[in-house]
């Protein structure tokens, strides 16, 4: 019996010493920090040139865990001379979430790229959810910030609800030292204008190419929607993460879509088949005239 109530009361010790969590809630999935430049009819009424700030969270207890009251996301950056009090309240991208919940900053430069020295360095996050739990990650350093022209050109091949949607990058070229320039493509609703798609994050990389074709099953015949063309340059002096996405610009320019329904073979066939009746009814009346 003292044996047993021996074992009992070790196992409640070990359990009040053991951590509450064998990981930490919230967990960050990634994050990014870089200039984004954004055109005059951006669907989302924030155009200009912008520090973007992002940080994608999800919560065993689901997105209220993050978002109800007590919690919060801010961001602190290592440059002394940034130009917003600090810490940054990073809010809750309510359209985009294709990797949790994502919360942005979009901060709009008002100097423009003057105000690039400014905004250089590492921000870190801090991520708070309900019940006072925290995670906290410091991005890559944004040491190369330049002015990605808008992409141009955005189209489609056809009218489906798969076309192969391409744009052109004007100047594909990056003007600085140790960057690279990739692709990514989105599809936004066009009503509620949140993401149901994006390429990297399907593939897990960015595109070589400006070009992309839309996976089937994502539009609806009749519905509206915008493709988002994105111009990426990263950093290839930094050691690649899944984490700390090396991001250092981007440019985006929107094209709205509706698809139209593409008939199916038989129905073709069928319709061509009625025609040729109607053809060869109409031609025997006029025989009898």
């Amino acid at each position: 019996m003292r044996k047993t109530l021996v074992l009992v009361l070790a196992l409640i010790v070990a359990a009040f010493c053991l951590p509450s969590n064998t990981h930490a809630d919230p967990t960050i999935v990634n994050d990014l920090a870089f200039i984004d430049n954004r055109p005059a009819d951006d669907i989302f009424g924030q155009p200009g040139l912008r520090l973007q700030l992002d940080v994608n969270v999800t919560d065993t207890n689901g997105q209220s865990a993050l978002t109800g009251p007590g919690a919060g996301t801010k961001a602190t950056s290592s440059n002394a001379g940034f130009p917003s009090s600090q810490p940054v309240t990073v809010p809750v991208n309510s359209f985009f979430g294709l990797l949790g919940v994502e919360f942005t900053a979009n901060l709009l430069l008002p100097g423009g790229s003057a105000s690039f020295p400014n905004v250089t360095g590492t921000y870190n996050y801090t991520v708070t959810n309900t019940t006072a739990q925290t995670a906290s990650v410091t991005s890559h350093n944004l040491d190369k910030p330049e002015v990605i022209p808008i992409p141009t050109g955005l189209g489609t091949n056809n009218n489906s609800t798969t076309p192969i949607f391409s744009f052109t990058d004007p100047n594909p070229t990056p003007g600085i030292s140790g960057l690279a320039r990739r692709y990514d493509f989105f599809i936004h609703d066009g009503v509620t204008h949140a993401a149901i798609y994006e390429f990297a994050v399907a593939t897990g990389q960015l595109s070589l190419t400006p070009s992309f074709t839309v996976p089937t099953g994502l539009l609806v015949p009749g519905h509206p929607y915008f493709l988002a063309a994105a111009s990426v340059d990263f950093d290839t002096t930094e050691p690649s993460s899944s984490i700390n996405i090396n991001w250092e610009g981007r440019s985006r320019e929107f094209l709205a879509f509706t698809p139209t329904a593409v008939p199916e073979p038989t129905s073709l066939l069928l319709v061509g088949s009625c025609l040729t009746m109607l053809t060869g009814v109409a031609w025997r009346q006029l025989r009898r005239k």
